[in-house]
């Protein structure tokens, strides 16, 4: 079992530097390669990766492995730029992820012919979009930062929401219940135990980590991290919130510690985030190359028509619909035409609804290679029509007029020091 172990990580790590070096070859989103790796090394073809969604490695990636993503999503954002946009930030991340999953759920009950529960499911795992894809998007862009850290900050938010309305329809689902009400009490439940704890998280790592007396784990910041992260995010499951939203309000808060009076050492400061940045980018290597691995290819041509339908849904009427409902109430942020247009089409499929899929697996939910044929689809379709284009589309909308958001790494660090 060891010798098993040790050879199926060998063969994901060779399999996503590969895939790294191919992508760096080709003018294709990263991502995108990496699924395309773990198709041609999957079950369904050459049968080299053998890591099933129900796996304890899978899920243990799907759950610890994305919480640390959505921690460096956090670290990166700050609160002075998204308190401009507050308003409407919080009604995509909140009303705006069920608004999604209602209209992508109407598309899914319709062309599936699935239960009620089983579409809004779908709906609600469709609904995050990714910072794992955004993030690096933006690296190094002129994008204004109202806009750019509006797309980054809703699909760190929308993710953690989104992961918790999913669950809250996969327990409906799982029990045969017919009513909603339940649910939704859950869901909103889970938001607020998730707050609280994500908030008391985020405070406590600020202050062991800084530079002030409580600094007990200073010079050990990403050792801190860790730690957090993962007794934070049990905490949260044997609670019965989101591990997914309490890590990235513990980011957010640590990101933006000198709003609280603490401040940490450029030294500390520039390892945590180099930690944060190689451990996220880890994780999403191996989440792509494990989901691409893991499509159910004939499941998806025999959805073919029903997915794209649904995918058409979500792109061309939830987005929209979602974007101008939540977006146009936030008379403060004074949005301009060219803005909501950006947003409007700026969505991409990732990293939460390909774990969400290997988290429903392990919980044993109906039709479970559908709504990974489904998510699969997703990822490439708005990879190719949706990331690949949103530089261009950027520039020709006239919104690459401000400085560098989010800069590299290195530089990043560079700028601490």
């Amino acid at each position: 079992m060891t010798d098993d172990v040790i050879l199926t990580l060998s063969i994901l790590l060779g399999a996503a530097l590969a895939a790294r070096f191919i992508a760096s070859l080709l003018p294709v989103p990263e991502i995108l390669v990496l699924v395309a790796v773990g198709a041609l090394l999957g079950n369904s073809s050459l049968d080299v990766i053998d890591v099933p969604l129900d796996s304890l490695g899978a899920q243990l990636l799907f759950t610890l492995g994305v919480s640390l993503i959505l921690f460096y999503g956090g670290l990166n954002l700050s609160v002075s730029v998204l308190g401009r946009v507050w308003v409407g930030l919080g009604l995509l991340v909140v009303p705006g992820v069920v608004l999604t999953a209602l209209i992508t759920g109407l598309a899914a009950h319709a062309v599936f012919d699935i239960p009620w529960s089983a579409a809004l499911l779908m709906g609600a795992v469709l609904s995050p979009t990714d910072p794992a894809i955004l993030i690096p998007l933006f690296i190094g862009s002129r994008l204004r930062p109202k806009v750019a850290q509006t797309v980054v900050a809703e699909s760190a938010f929308n993710d953690p929401t989104g992961a918790a309305l999913a669950l809250a329809m996969a327990g409906v689902l799982l029990s045969g219940g017919s009513s909603f009400a339940d649910p939704a009490g859950d869901f909103l439940v889970d938001l607020l135990i998730s707050t609280v704890i994500g908030a008391v998280a985020g405070i406590g790592l600020a202050a062991v980590i800084s530079s002030h007396r409580p600094g007990i784990w200073r010079e050990s910041s990403a050792l801190a991290v860790l730690t957090v992260v993962t007794i934070s995010f049990f905490s949260l499951d044997s609670a019965g919130g989101s591990g997914y939203l309490g890590a990235f309000l513990a980011g957010l808060i640590v990101g933006n510690m000198e709003h609280l009076g603490m401040a940490m050492h450029s030294q500390h400061e520039r390892e945590m985030r180099d930690f944060a940045y190689n451990t996220a980018d880890l994780v999403t290597l191996f989440v792509f190359v494990v989901l691409g691995a893991n499509i159910p290819f004939e499941v998806l041509g025999d959805n073919l028509l029903p997915s794209l339908a649904v995918l058409a849904t979500l792109m061309l009427v939830a987005r929209p619909v979602t974007v101008l409902a939540c977006a146009l109430p936030d008379r403060g942020a004074c949005w301009t035409p060219r803005e909501l247009a950006f947003l409007c089409w700026t969505r991409e499929t990732g990293v939460v609804p390909a774990a969400l899929v290997g988290v429903l697996a392990g919980l044993g939910v109906p039709n479970g290679d559908l709504y990974a044929s489904v998510v699969a689809l997703a990822i490439l379709l708005t990879l190719v029509l949706q990331a690949l284009p949103a530089r261009w589309l950027a520039g020709r909308l006239g919104l690459l007029d401000g400085k560098q958001v989010l800069p590299e790494p290195e530089a990043a660090g560079q700028e601490a020091a």
